[in-house]
């Protein structure tokens, strides 16, 4: 991939000044790497890289050309089928249709670049960004696990252009055979990143590789000081975020990824308290193949303590989150990446909600523009009808009482929010049920001295979880892994994931019905690079949470999609 209009590089040098856009228009940005070796020093390089795709490009032409075979077995499957059930002469007889089995193709997730700060709070302006501290560190760690039996899978990390990052594992022909039924994987630790990459990994026989990646970023000091992490994210045509806010000293950039080789032409929906924004700048915004856009969100719903975006894409699929940071006067508010939230339903999961001790969210909320810190469940009503809105929390022991019941109505077309500041701390489970469709996240702080710098988390609703969630463990943070069962009793199979890339024994779990279980990870194994999650019995939610041991520095990881197989596409013969 290539990226245009460049932010900011990690030296903390100042990128030129891009043209200003209309309120509310997108802004390309991307950085073009500078290279100073020579032609002979680049050549061996060049020419390990260019194997490397053409490496690619045959097993994608295999993999090819095994669809196609399955498809012309499947059709003449099809024929035999239809010679043998319907008797000939005789009309409306009806035939079965045969499916062909298509491989998995290979995992393609994009991993976001570092948190900028911008300079100068234009909304909707093209954003320039300046140095954001000396202390600030964005890392990206990966995972990638072979099948039983097999070697890892073939696995790299890519920057922005295309051109190989690091990588994690190769097809080279002296591999030594893995043992039968043994599974390993290939580890990437701590690699420094300063730009938009890509985690790429083949499939495994007809599965998708079990892989992810998760970018964190830390500072210490600046504005941005703070924790925030993102799951890398595989690309869609169709996704909510929510949980950003626009209100004074409090900055949303909407980052939009395309990392296909077709163009993207994206469509925005705005949603605040206040209603739907119909500005300017929500249609048509075209991402060229392989570029990254910034929005600034105010400059489409400005001052609104809660706002919610769909993003459509036709054409190519595409990437998105949030960068959010929060400053108050001279003292850091918080910072974190909001990722997609699960589409639109009556029923809404939101788990690795972290609450802190009361006294001291209300010590900070005092202070003036520090309502954020209060921990409060927002809602999004896309639909034309108001909805009526009900809210539990599923603790350790069960459902804990809302003051008021957890009732409440969001007037179609808004966002609403519902306090949680009467929660004791501890780490919850939030089920939001709904008469129409809605879109769902809580968000919360740490952080408890007036004047001093807090952090901010936004848990998005996620999805039920079924085998092969890969969580990776960020450096410089604590990762603690909670599930909720809401209707019935599940069980959670954890299997370590070493920082060797060998698997350590299974640990089992049982979440019991209505509760939320809170696991640290380090429970599950020491010196862990990932956990390996598979679940069984009733739906089961699950999320990361990650909090540093120095400051105040938390963010909350939903878990990523589990393996995804092949697909199974019948085949029907007409006339």
């Amino acid at each position: 991939m290539s990226r245009k209009n460049s932010g900011k590089k990690a030296s903390g040098q100042q990128a030129p000044a891009g043209a200003a856009a209309p309120a509310g228009a997108a802004a390309t940005d991307g950085e073009t790497a500078a290279h100073g070796a020579t032609a002979a020093q680049q050549s061996e390089p060049e020419a390990g890289r260019a194997e490397t795709r053409s490496r690619r490009q045959r097993r994608r032409q295999r993999a090819a050309s095994a669809a196609a075979g399955l498809l012309v077995l499947a059709a003449a499957s099809a024929v035999m089928a239809g010679s043998v059930v319907a008797d000939s002469g005789k009309a409306g007889r009806s035939v079965d249709v045969a499916a062909a089995e298509v491989p998995a193709g290979p995992l393609t997730a994009v991993c976001p670049e570092p948190l900028r700060l911008l300079s100068g709070d234009v909304a909707g302006t093209d954003p320039e960004f300046s140095p954001v501290s000396a202390s600030a560190r964005t890392s990206l760690s990966a995972a990638v696990l072979s099948g039983p039996g097999n070697p890892v899978p073939v696995s790299s990390l890519l920057r922005a252009d295309g051109t190989d990052l690091k990588t994690i594992a190769d097809d080279a022909p002296d591999a030594a055979a893995p043992l039968a039924g043994v599974r390993s994987a290939g580890i990437v630790s701590s690699l420094d990143v300063s730009e938009v990459s890509v985690l790429s990994a083949e499939p495994t026989a007809t599965l998708q590789a079990t892989a992810n990646a998760v970018v964190s970023f830390t500072a210490a000091d600046g504005d941005l000081a703070g924790l925030a992490a993102a799951n890398c994210q595989a690309p869609g045509n169709d996704m909510w975020i929510t949980g950003a806010r626009t209100t004074v000293g409090a900055t949303a950039v909407l980052r939009l990824t395309n990392p296909s080789e077709s163009a993207a032409t994206v469509d925005l929906d705005v949603y605040g308290a206040k209603g739907r924004a119909e500005g300017t700048g929500t249609r048509g915004i075209l991402i060229p193949p392989g570029a990254t856009k910034s929005i600034v969100l105010a400059g489409l719903a400005a001052n609104e303590p809660a706002v919610a975006v769909r993003v459509r894409s036709s054409g190519g699929p595409v990437t998105a989150l949030v960068q959010q940071s929060i400053l108050r006067g001279l003292t850091p508010g918080g910072v974190e990446l909001i990722q997609p939230a699960a589409a639109a339903s009556p029923q809404q999961v939101i788990t690795g909600v972290r609450v802190q001790k009361p006294a001291a969210t209300k010590k900070v909320a005092a202070q003036r523009g520090y309502d954020f810190v209060t921990p409060a469940v927002q809602v999004a009503v896309p639909g034309s009808t108001n909805a009526v809105v009900s809210v539990k929390v599923l603790g350790p022991r069960g459902e804990l009482p809302i003051p008021g019941g957890g009732v409440f109505t969001v007037d179609a077309g808004s966002v609403g929010q519902l306090p949680l500041d009467a929660l004791a701390e501890g780490t919850y489970t939030v089920e939001v049920t709904a008469d129409v469709a809605v879109v769902a996240g809580v968000s919360s702080s740490r952080g408890g001295e007036p004047n001093a710098p807090v952090d901010i988390a936004v848990a998005p609703s996620g999805e039920r979880l079924g085998s092969e969630h890969l969580a990776v463990m960020p450096p410089h943070s604590s990762s603690v892994l909670t599930f909720a069962a809401p209707a019935g009793a599940a069980e959670v199979r954890l299997t370590g994931v070493g920082a060797d890339g060998g698997l350590k024994e299974d640990r089992v779990v049982t979440v019991a019905g209505g509760t939320t279980l809170s696991l640290p990870a380090a429970e599950v194994g020491s010196n862990l690079a990932a956990v390996l999650i598979s679940t069984t019995g009733d739906a089961v939610y699950g999320a990361q949470v990650l909090t540093t041991a120095e400051g105040p520095g938390v963010s909350v990881l939903p878990l990523p999609k589990g393996n995804i197989g092949g697909l199974s596409v019948p085949v029907g013969l007409g006339y």
